[in-house]
């Protein structure tokens, strides 16, 4: 099973910011925008890019839409639930 850490270590990679400290992401971290992670549109490309390509996850529309990327807590339950 894919853990917490992994996950963040995943997000902050993709994100390439060695600012962000593990430890202050929680389940409630927002991801997208200027109070989270600030992933902008760009990185969201490249996170379902890498996404896909990681953990062979098929990201669609709608995934994003429906806020599986609002939240650390939200993002690392679609990786679970879709990961194969």
């Amino acid at each position: 099973m894919i853990d917490k850490t992994e996950i963040k270590e995943f997000l902050v990679t993709v994100l390439k910011d060695n600012d962000v400290n593990l430890n202050e992401i929680d389940d409630n971290t927002i991801i997208v925008g200027e109070n989270g992670l600030f992933f902008d549109s760009i990185d969201v490309l490249e996170l379902i890019v890498e996404l896909e390509n990681k953990f062979k996850i098929k990201v669609k529309d709608n995934d994003i839409i429906k806020n599986y990327f609002k939240t650390f807590g939200t993002f690392y339950q679609f990786v679970i639930d879709n990961a194969k």
